[in-house]
């Protein structure tokens, strides 16, 4: 193939990609819950096959399994809105002790922000009109978002709940549709590997967010932190999230500590623990127990959390990493993607004639200078 013909393939691929991210982020209001459910479908699987092992139906069992969720949903909810709501309730108060904390830590700032208000009266003085667009404020933000996220709760446990009751239909339809006795073993392991990744990941990740929450709930009431359930809640809630939800955790826990405690070592104490907490849990506790199941590239992880954030906002930061599974499952399975598989893997040690070729092509780069 000539340099056009590479060049006009890579142009129509890029022109793909372009279309397909831009539809996803047009119609997430479709692909978010479908998606989800697909992926709650496949994690709940070896439950639902479990109960199957023991004579209960797939619709039964489904329906166990769904009810069971939907209880855990319940009880997260009821805690999570009893303790925001407290603090909602002392929002005014809350926001004017957070902001004499900050003034006192930074108080640096404060002539730069009066030298800003100074500026901004002389303009006004001299007849400069100003244009002002009220945002709306975060309630009424809620209470508009608020059906729409129902709404795409209740597709997707509902459609989760269907794949879930036709019990091995998806991998029936497998087998039918791929032409090959080789196709058909190749796509029932990658499914049944998606499967089985998917559930092992979110088991183990649940089971580590629990203790997280477990312990840092436990801190907090022993440094004496005010509702520590919450902080416990949202610990485990947050840790779903990478990367932002242990940062959110962390930013949170220091404001409500300097608004609590006097002084400055004690109020950020609480946060300090928390950060400790949440770093021996994310370098030591996750890789040992998701890193060797998973062998995902550290960078790709973040850029696919990124890529989806921006995507899918909330629910991208949610599904980034179940996605990234399933994408290096299918391209170790399917021909011509093993090289993608390949990038999207953690670091394996490399061949004798790679090892050769790396060390040979650094010592060549290194050799100008070590003449000069």
């Amino acid at each position: 193939m000539d340099k056009k013909g590479v060049v006009r393939n890579w142009a129509i691929t890029g022109i793909f990609w372009i279309l397909a991210i831009g539809t996803l982020s047009v119609a997430q209001g479709v692909f978010v819950p479908i998606i989800s459910a697909f992926i709650l479908a496949l994690t709940l699987s070896p439950l639902r096959r479990a109960l199957g092992g023991l004579g209960v139906p797939p619709g039964l069992a489904a329906a166990i399994l769904m009810i069971g969720l939907l209880i855990i949903l319940s009880i997260l909810f009821y805690f999570l809105s009893e303790g925001v709501q407290k603090y909602l309730s002392d929002a005014p108060t809350f926001a004017r002790q957070v902001r004499q904390e900050l003034s006192g830590l930074f108080g640096t700032i404060e002539p730069v922000l009066e030298a800003g208000n100074q500026i901004e009266a002389m303009t006004q003085q001299a007849g400069t009109q100003s244009v002002t667009i009220s945002e709306p404020g975060f309630v009424k933000v809620m209470t508009h978002a608020t059906p729409a996220v129902v709404s795409q709760i209740v597709v997707a446990l509902t459609l989760s709940f269907f794949l879930l009751a036709s019990g091995d239909m998806f991998y029936e339809k497998l087998v039918q549709v791929m032409p090959t006795l080789k196709d058909k073993r190749r796509a029932l392991d990658a499914a049944r590997t998606i499967e089985s990744q998917l559930s092992v990941y979110f088991f183990t990740i649940s089971t580590i967010n629990a203790i997280l929450g477990l312990v840092i709930g436990l801190t907090m009431w022993a440094l004496g932190m005010p509702n520590p359930l919450l902080f416990g809640l949202g610990a485990f809630l947050l840790n779903y999230i990478p990367y932002i939800g242990s940062i959110a955790g962390i930013a949170v826990t220091l404001v409500s500590g300097l608004v609590v405690f006097d002084g400055v070592i004690a109020g950020i104490l609480p946060a300090f623990l928390y950060w400790v907490i949440n770093t021996l849990e994310g370098q030591f506790l996750t890789p040992i127990l998701v890193g060797r199941r998973l062998k995902l590239n550290a960078v790709v992880i973040f850029i696919s959390f990124a890529l989806w954030a921006w995507v899918w906002s909330f629910m991208g930061m949610l599904l980034s990493t179940p996605l990234l599974i399933a994408a290096k499952v299918v391209s170790d399975n399917v021909q011509g993607l093993e090289s993608f598989g390949k990038f999207l893997a953690d670091r394996d040690d490399l061949s004798g004639s790679d090892s050769r070729l790396l060390k040979f092509v650094f010592r060549q780069k290194r050799k100008p200078l070590a003449e000069d």
